[in-house]
């Protein structure tokens, strides 16, 4: 944490919170998914939700730094603490001075002052120091080696060989269509609950046009779905959802949530963006659209560069799964940064083809299910020999060519830079030495006599500018150093100019000192760099090259109210709440100080460097992905999921349990193209797609966790049926489309959502699947109809990604996906949280969605152009828009009362926009019956 200036509050402070609650959720996942009498191990918690905060936000200053004296990197530095005293009570927060600093409770001590912790993190480090600050350390024993599985550990049901069962037999009356309605029915039949009645065709229509494009049906679909009384009448309008391009661009959609897909990672305060991220998008959703077998379509996310021929680039884009992030090679560390990005991609990797929560791993053998630390970190290592790639997609030399112009234009940009740091460092060192000067001038214009401030500059041979800003800052409340606190004392006291002198010389001296230590200490740290071979090995997206493999380098510092000072005059970068340092000029306010040579040289460099931006060609496309590294090398098993606690070699393999036995060691490589081969083919991959697809169309799984197949998981509901359907599945070689029709061709699928009493009472949750389930409409299909009903939707599909703003009228998929700050309207609606892997979306009601569609500006634009629409295809009358505007939005005829209540409305006289934006607001537009 660098004691710096206080930040400004964030206004996007609560949807920042909300992401950080979201990411807590995935420790949660390690532990059971009903109840809460199972705590999670106090260590766990601390090296998955705590440690990361501190590496994230900390331990830039808090570590070899020591500002304040004050170390973060160990239990024994903390309980020692720094200047202020120790840093926690162990079991009393409200006695513990890093709760207080970090919940800017005290005037002087506010951590980190770049801007306050999230409420989740600051609840995180809170709950860390209440159940008394456990720390994971050598003193603690390890149990990673002879880990036996149990015999009826590896009988769990979701471990087990798929078999396809019998159909069961029913007392069936012609309602059953296809073997999924047997299994239902027999369900519903142990119970005595029939299932109710179908679904009217209109309902039904716009329920599977949701379900497979996201959009609502036309009124002629309805029209021509109506009239078709054929049997396979509905048999034809899945087959035609299916075959649209828009059918990948949903299904797409809910694969993106499990493969954390986002565009962009926080880097400290600054944002990285990927701008080649939509390309994997992309490759998704035409996968889905070609249908392409699932085994293929997993192998490809896991291993596209190492299961294809050479050159071809069919399925490298998939490896955008791991390509995309989210990365931390900047954020820590590098032994942490690594761990932390192993530790993601295992997750998702587990969670979301395997259904396991393989990640609870990795500081101890899994509480509840038999996977030992020991399998982690097997996995970890197939991801340890498997480095960050990019794969271009124009000829190398295109590439060769791109880079070596960009090298030139760089250098010479450095060049530039050098030059106009070095000047504005001499201009700064001699400020410095007229900071007496100008407090003097400053005492002038804000003191008692109250000068005019062009005219003291004047008179004392000044810069008015350096002047004005030396009178800003004084007169700025909060310092966070104490060498000006006796200026406004000076001030208020009306003290004498000796009295003032004597202050300004003093502070002067401190200045020119400050400065001295400063660049003495930058030499030392020179002196330590150059003595360390460093690697450049390229560690992250956008060419990042790591230079500070182990933390090694972060030095000496100036003491810490001397350094805070140093910011205040010369800080140059800055970050959210800081300012830049009074001293330091730059651009047109640092030329003006140049003489005719310099200014002429500088001149000069810049005509150079435009020259060569011109030259340098347009940046060339290329998929985010893994390649194999040069030495593939086993994991050590990190002692409590330390990092720099090394216990015994994990040989690359696959998990233990899902192997039926010793797993063979990986040899090929890193071992990606193995795991692979693994996954695919493990018959708990079946079942958990299975299971996704039903999800999607029933609004609830079979298992109620679709993440978790493990022993914290939940059981399904009809484990016949599960195994039926992944039999099937993978018969079928893994056909999404051809299990999402037979599951629509189903009279389950097609029942109504009519409410039974009796029914009610017996399976509240409908378990048993004997209605259909009323969903609301999620965020990308909320946002899509709003402008397909209104007519400004643009259908094309594919290409880079654009931000939500007013001009896009691209379907939502094809929006930027933040990590960092996501999308307003996204956030508000439960888009899920693209650092971690999602396993279904939230559905909350909360007050302000129904404030979007009274006040938002999406609302007000589309309402319009509805309410245009309306006008302009309904030329006749009132009448016959109001009944339009029921058969666009809610693909029905609007009844006789519901068209007299609106021309009552309209006759008010009220504009046709109001009446069009009530009628988005209603809960019919955003429900799926």
């Amino acid at each position: 944490m660098q004691h710096l200036m206080r930040a400004k509050s964030d206004s996007n402070s609560q949807a920042r919170a909300l992401q950080s609650l979201r990411a807590v959720g995935v420790v949660l996942l390690c532990f059971p998914a009903f109840g809460d009498e199972l705590k999670p191990d106090p260590r766990e918690f601390f090296t998955k939700l705590v440690q990361p905060i501190f590496a994230n936000k900390c331990l830039a200053c808090h570590a070899d730094s020591k500002l304040g004296g004050l170390q973060l990197d160990s239990l024994e530095h903390v309980l020692k603490g720094g200047k202020s005293g120790p840093a926690i009570v162990p079991g009393d927060p409200a006695a513990s001075l890093l709760i207080k600093a970090i919940g800017y409770t005290q005037e002087r001590l506010k951590m980190p002052p770049p801007g306050k912790l999230e409420d989740s993190e600051i609840a995180a480090i809170t709950t860390w120091v209440r159940d008394g600050a456990h720390w994971p350390g050598k003193n603690e024993p390890a149990t990673v080696s002879g880990y036996v599985i149990r015999p009826e550990q590896r009988a769990f049901w979701s471990f087990q060989p798929l078999r396809m069962p019998s159909q069961p037999s029913v007392k069936d009356n012609g309602w059953a269509r296809t073997p999924v309605d047997y299994f239902i029915l027999n369900k519903l039949e142990t119970q005595g609950l029939p299932p109710v009645k179908l679904a009217e065709k209109r309902a039904l229509i716009r329920r599977a046009s949701f379900d497979l494009t996201g959009l609502p049906p036309t009124p002629d679909e309805v029209d021509k779905f109506q009239s078709d009384s054929s049997p396979q009448a509905f048999a034809r309008v899945v087959d035609r959802l299916l075959a649209s391009p828009h059918f990948g661009e949903r299904w797409g959609r809910y694969w993106l949530d499990v493969a954390r897909y986002g565009e962009d990672d926080a880097r400290g305060t600054r944002v990285e963006s990927y701008s080649n991220a939509w390309r994997y998008r992309d490759w998704v959703i035409d996968a889905f659209n070609r249908d392409m077998p699932y085994a293929l379509f997993v192998k490809a996310q896991i291993a596209g560069d190492l299961i294809e021929e050479p050159g071809a680039n069919r399925l490298k884009p998939g490896l955008g799964f791991f390509g995309v992030g989210p990365w931390f090679y900047d954020v820590a560390k590098e032994m942490e940064a690594r761990a932390f990005e192993r530790d993601a991609q295992i997750d998702a990797l587990s969670r979301g083809f395997l259904g396991l929560t393989v990640a609870c791993a990795r500081c101890h053998n899994h509480k509840f299910d038999p996977i030992a630390a020991k399998d982690y970190y097997a996995l970890a290592g197939v991801f340890a020999s498997s480095d960050y790639h990019e794969y271009p997609l124009v000829p190398e030399k295109q590439v060769q060519l791109y880079n070596e112009q960009l090298k030139r234009t760089k250098e010479h940009e450095k060049l530039i830079e050098e030059f106009r740091t070095t000047v504005a460092d001499q201009l700064a060192e001699i400020l410095t030495r007229k900071i007496a000067a100008y407090l003097m001038g400053a005492w002038q214009v804000a003191g008692p006599a109250k000068l005019d401030l062009a005219a003291v500059a004047q008179k004392e041979n000044l810069d008015s500018d350096t002047l004005a800003r030396w009178i800003g800052y004084l007169a700025m409340p909060g310092k966070d150093h104490p060498y000006l606190e006796s200026w406004n004392q000076l001030i208020a006291k009306r003290a004498t100019d000796a009295e003032v002198r004597k202050f300004a010389n003093d502070f002067q001296s401190l200045a020119v000192e400050t400065v001295a230590d400063k660049k003495r200490i930058e030499k030392e740290n020179q002196q330590i760099l150059s003595q360390i071979a460093l690697p450049t090995k390229i560690l992250g997206p956008n060419g990042f090259t790591g230079d500070d493999p182990f933390g090694l380098l972060a030095g000496k510092t100036l003491e810490r109210d001397r350094y805070v000072l140093w910011g205040d005059l010369f800080r140059r970068k800055v970050r959210k709440g800081e300012i830049k340092g009074i001293l330091i000029y730059e651009g047109d306010a640092l030329d003006r100080f140049l003489r005719p040579e310099w200014r002429n040289h500088l001149e000069t460099l810049r005509a150079e460097l435009e020259t060569l931006k011109k030259a340098v060609p347009d940046p060339f496309p290329y998929f985010m992905g893994l390649k194999e590294s040069p030495e593939p090398t086993n994991a050590k098993v990190n002692i409590r999921g330390n990092p720099y606690e090394l216990g015994e070699d994990a040989p690359r393999r696959f998990l233990q349990v899902l192997s039926g036995g010793e797993p063979a060691p990986y040899t090929q490589g890193s071992g990606r193209r193995e795991l692979a081969e693994a996954v695919a083919t493990h018959p708990l991959t079946a079942r958990v797609m299975v299971n996704r697809v039903w999800e999607r169309l029933f609004g609830q799984g079979i298992v109620r966790t679709p993440s978790n197949f493990g022993q914290s998981g939940d059981r399904p509901s009809h484990p016949e049926l599960l195994e039926f359907l992944a039999a099937r599945f993978s018969q079928r070689e893994g056909s999404v489309k051809g299990l999402v029709r037979e599951l629509m061709l189903s009279s389950v699928y097609q029942l109504s959502t009519e409410y039974s009493e009796k029914h009610f009472l017996k399976d509240p949750d409908n378990r048993l699947f004997w209605r259909a389930n009323q969903k609301r409409l999620d965020v990308e299909a909320l946002r899509d109809t709003l402008l397909f009903v209104s007519g400004a939707l643009d259908a094309s599909v594919g290409g880079p990604s654009q931000e939500l703003n007013a001009a896009n009228h691209r379907r939502t998929v094809y929006a930027r996906i933040s990590r960092v700050k996501p999308d307003d309207m996204l956030v508000l609606f439960d888009f899920p949280n693209a650092i971690i892997s999602s396993e279904r979306r939230s559905v909350t009601n909360v007050p302000s969605q129904q404030l979007f569609f009274l006040n938002s500006k999406v609302i007000l634009e589309q309402s319009n152009m509805l309410a245009a629409r309306l006008l302009r295809e309904a030329r006749k009358d009132n009448t016959a828009r109001i009944r339009l505007a029921y058969r666009l939005l809610y693909g029905r005829p609007a009844t006789e009362a519901e068209v007299r209540i609106g021309l009552g409305f309209l006759q008010s006289p009220r504009p046709w926009q109001e009446y069009a934006q009530i009628l988005l607001a209603s809960n019919e537009f955003s429900y799926l019956d």
